[in-house]
């Protein structure tokens, strides 16, 4: 693995993490799994642990690197998640 795909697919599990755990968007079924947990659920927990959530994202991106990363759709899914961090960074630093 080189370093142009270390980059992009760190860059793709911290977007992959901020959707599990703090987007909006997913924020709907985040909190529907929340409801139905026991209230010190681990589960639960790693829904909005950043850190937490990191560690099975990041693995689930090295797993599909491994089984997928010499494919187009690989490349293109990672790098558009890539940019979108990347995007969002910028964007909320430059609405300070």
């Amino acid at each position: 693995m080189d370093i142009i795909t270390v980059t992009v697919c760190a860059l793709a599990t911290a977007r992959l993490t901020r959707l599990v755990t703090t987007d909006r968007i997913t924020e709907a079924p985040r909190n529907w799994i929340i409801r139905r947990l026991p209230r010190e659920s681990l589960v639960s927990y790693l829904l909005v642990c950043d850190w937490c959530s990191s560690v099975y994202t990041g693995a689930a991106v090295a797993g599909a690197w491994w089984a997928w990363g010499d494919t187009m759709a690989f490349t293109a899914v990672t790098t558009a998640l890539a940019f979108s961090y990347i995007a969002g960074f910028l964007a909320s630093k430059e609405s300070e």
